[in-house]
């Protein structure tokens, strides 16, 4: 099954808000976060109650528009934005 990222919430924010990744992402390895990459150790993961898998993050430093993918070696997600106010 294909890495992917159904929605981000919220879609905008400032550093240290906390965000929810949800879609296909249990086997999510790290998050590229602009040019940045995270590994597993700074989020939270689980399965909701719908079935879909979930990454919590706090947003790190940033400003303007970034984008974000779900990443397990030479696999990505699709690419979701995330704005700084």
């Amino acid at each position: 099954m294909s890495l992917q990222i159904d929605s981000i919430d919220p879609a905008s924010g400032t550093q240290g808000d906390q965000v929810t990744l949800t879609g296909t992402l249990l086997r999510a390895q790290a998050l590229r976060w602009g040019d940045e990459d995270w590994d597993e150790t700074f989020w939270e993961g689980g399965v909701s109650g719908n079935g879909a898998s979930e990454i919590t993050f706090q947003v790190p430093p940033g400003e303007g528009k970034v984008q974000v993918v779900a990443v397990n070696g030479d696999e990505q997600s699709n690419t979701m934005e995330f704005t700084y106010e």
